[in-house]
């Protein structure tokens, strides 16, 4: 029967080790997945030439940049681990990506057939798979607010873009970075599950506790203050490396310096005294350590399951107002110095109990 339609449903995403080109006995499933976007564009360009006004030709110059973007709820630390995002608390949230070690991963969304659930399901030939190949993170953010659930964003950029029947062994969508060719490798993905009987179903705002928050801002104590949102923001710029001789790009390193960038929404409770001009006149700038802690129910239970350690943050930016009919609220931001895998002191440290 043709498909007229594919629902949430009949989809799950998965992720390969690294490195994309390398053996792939070893996929993991990404849980609460709540969207998944990918796109890619032909980047043709006009050949022109005098005593034509139309175009000689168009041809490719440029390597295309596949992109696949995916949202969702955070729980333990399972999904950042398996996108090669340390989860152990002491290690540099860029550690696995500055190194090399968990940087180029193939990522595949799998579509079953229609009216059937993703979960529990051995794939067919009706089943199809778009596979991103030599995929990279380029942002990753994690968010929470009073009236939803935790809740992550990825964007992964890649090299090749595949769509392949999910039927027994399938070729990896990754390229060979010098030449563009096929890399030899198959994989099967395993069957689709719901998680771990340890895994948390959502982190909601009841389950989130923020600690170590300054209270000498300017005029804003914001240990007191009620906090109605946060976001840890980490873009992971690239850099596409060509070459003469080569159509593809071989190479998309990690460009640093690497900041962070962590705000929060909240209403105003406690004012304390400040001026900017304090602030400006200091030659010492304050940098400051908080965490973000989700203490979500488990078997009945609320337990630590997943934790953001924000280090050596630095005050950059304040905003409150009031109007009638509303409480004074503000918001305020932070930027955050990203190190490498042995810099304990500064950076965004994530701290999950998944396994």
């Amino acid at each position: 029967m043709a498909r007229t339609q594919v629902k949430y449903g009949s989809a799950g995403l998965f992720v390969g080790p690294s490195p994309a080109t390398g053996v792939h006995t070893s996929i993991a499933q990404l849980h609460r997945i709540q969207s998944v976007s990918d796109t890619f564009d032909i980047p043709l360009e006009d050949v022109n030439q005098f005593g034509s006004t139309a175009a000689l030709d168009r041809v490719l110059n440029t390597s295309p940049t596949p992109t696949m973007e995916f949202t969702y709820y955070v729980t333990d630390g399972h999904n950042e681990n398996a996108l090669g995002l340390p989860i152990d608390g002491s290690t540099s949230i860029a550690g696995g990506l500055l190194d090399g070690t968990e940087d180029d991963k193939n990522y595949f969304a799998l579509y079953t057939k229609q009216g059937t659930d993703a979960v529990g399901y051995t794939t067919t030939s009706d089943d199809f798979v778009i596979g991103i190949g030599n995929g990279f993170i380029s942002s990753y953010s994690v968010s929470a607010s009073v009236g939803g659930f935790m809740e992550a964003s990825v964007s992964v950029e890649g090299s090749n873009y595949s769509v392949e029947t999910a039927d027994g062994s399938i070729d990896v969508p990754a390229i060979n970075p010098i030449d563009g060719s096929a890399i030899a490798q198959t994989y099967t993905l395993p069957v689709a599950s719901t998680g771990t009987s340890a895994m948390p179903t959502v982190i909601k705002k009841g389950d989130i506790a923020i600690t170590g928050l300054p209270s000498d801002l300017l005029g804003v104590d914001l240990s007191q203050a009620n906090i109605q949102s946060f976001s840890v923001s980490v873009d992971f710029p690239r850099e596409a490396l060509e070459r003469l001789g080569s159509d593809f790009v071989f190479a998309r390193p990690l460009q640093t310096p690497i900041t962070a960038t962590v705000s929060m929404d909240f209403a105003v409770s406690e004012l304390v005294e400040g001026s900017l001009a304090d602030i400006f006149n200091n030659c010492n700038i304050n940098s400051y350590n908080f965490a973000i802690t989700a203490s979500p129910c488990t078997a009945g239970t609320n337990t630590e399951s997943f934790k953001i350690d924000v280090r050596g943050a630095f005050f950059e930016s304040q905003n409150t107002s009031v109007d009638i009919g509303s409480d004074r609220n503000g918001s305020v931001s932070f930027s955050v110095p990203i190190g490498a895998s042995n810099d304990t002191t500064r950076g965004i440290f994530l701290d999950g109990t998944a396994v």
